[in-house]
């Protein structure tokens, strides 16, 4: 089983990566782009709370999952786990990666609704893993959904994105709903992030094909 886990996250992460390079490549650059506060504060309260938690260990107790704290009104352990990394040094070098790479594109694509689908799908994957993992914390169930609303934004865009791109969005997209099955946060995280961009793009797109991305459709060819 920790196999197949294994599998479905390296598939699902590979792919995102896929359709992330093509985003970069060809999204990236606007014209006066915003500042991407959201990122920049996310990074760095993470990295930030993951240094206090080596000096006050205290913090660390505090912030991760625990199901009885949870049941007697520490509401805050929904949220606090996402910026605590239990497993240590080798745990936040990969969740940081995974927040610089994917962070940054997804705020230029989605602006200020980044807080909502990072911090939305974080909470379900916390919730998810206090029925399945009830002991831990981690960024990684957040960074999935930042991860889950990429891959959609490529399917959603798919009559101006190449084909190979839509094909790695449906793949990273399977591989998190094989995570459902063996019971894996991560694979809930991402299909929350991939539903609510979908919901922002009807509510504020209304079907309407973006311009950039069909720009880009011959130089992805080229």
């Amino acid at each position: 089983m920790n196999i197949a886990i294994a599998a479905s996250n390296g598939i699902t992460i590979t792919t995102t990566m896929v359709c992330m390079s093509f985003l970069y490549q060809h999204h990236w650059r606007r014209a006066n782009p915003p500042p991407l506060v959201a990122s920049i504060l996310i990074i760095t309260l993470t990295a930030l709370t993951f240094g206090l938690q080596f000096a006050y260990p205290e913090i660390l107790q505090a912030f991760r999952r625990d199901v009885e704290g949870l049941k007697t009104g520490e509401w805050w352990r929904l949220v606090t786990p996402l910026f605590v990394q239990p497993h240590g040094w080798l745990q936040f070098l990969f969740n940081m990666v995974f927040l610089v790479v994917f962070l940054p594109i997804a705020e230029r694509l989605y602006g200020a609704r980044i807080w909502l689908l990072y911090f939305v799908p974080g909470v379900v994957g916390q919730l998810v893993n206090y029925a399945w993992l009830p002991d831990g914390g981690g960024s990684s169930t957040a960074a999935f959904g930042v991860m889950g609303s990429l891959l959609m934004y490529v399917l959603r865009h798919r009559r101006s994105v190449p084909k190979q791109y839509s094909f790695f969005a449906i793949l990273g997209l399977c591989g998190a709903v094989a995570m459902c099955f063996m019971r894996d946060g991560h694979g809930p995280g991402l299909l929350t992030g991939a539903f609510l961009a979908a919901l922002i793009y009807g509510s504020s797109q209304q079907g309407q094909p973006n311009n950039a991305l069909q720009a880009t459709r011959e130089d992805a060819r080229a």
